[in-house]
């Protein structure tokens, strides 16, 4: 079992990570805000629920992808979709490879997800698979087709 000290340095490890997946899942810098913290103050109950730490931050990322859809079900609920709001979540830096960032965000959540997980963050795609409650075939075929999917988009976009 961790202890406070070990949870904390566990959850800061984890911060970036917890960041970039929120953000590739619900865009809003405040959403992400929300699910991050909702995330670790669920962790923190949950904590006996952890059978290995060494899985901590697999663990915590499946939670706030969890967290994540939660609030994109209330979203649906609550509000209509308006393109100015859509609009006003602000671009990436320069040096954020925008047209990579831009073909990624464009991506179904189903595609997206996995490459944010596999290739920003490391993970493995048996962890990924446990995320995300899905068998590690259909992991490995969704990276391939956003592969393809980004390949075509910003072939497209060199041509244009």
């Amino acid at each position: 079992m961790m202890d406070k000290t070990a949870f904390t340095a566990a959850v800061l490890d984890a911060e970036p990570t917890l960041y970039r997946v929120a953000r590739s899942m619900l865009g809003s810098e405040h959403d992400c805000a929300d699910a991050a913290q909702q995330a670790i103050l669920r962790a923190w109950e949950q904590l006996g629920t952890l059978k290995k730490p060494q899985y901590f931050k697999t663990w915590l990322v499946r939670i706030l992808i969890n967290e994540c859809n939660a609030i994109l079900r209330l979203r649906q609920r609550l509000a209509p979709y308006e393109p100015a709001a859509a609009e006003a979540v602000p671009a990436p830096a320069a040096e954020d490879h925008s047209d990579l960032y831009a073909a990624l965000m464009a991506l179904e959540e189903k595609y997206r997800l996995p490459v944010v997980l596999y290739y920003w963050e490391g993970f493995k795609t048996r962890e990924i698979a446990r995320m995300l409650g899905v068998p590690e075939g259909t992991v490995k075929t969704r990276l391939r087709t956003a592969r393809e999917k980004l390949r075509e988009t910003l072939e497209g976009a060199c041509f244009a």
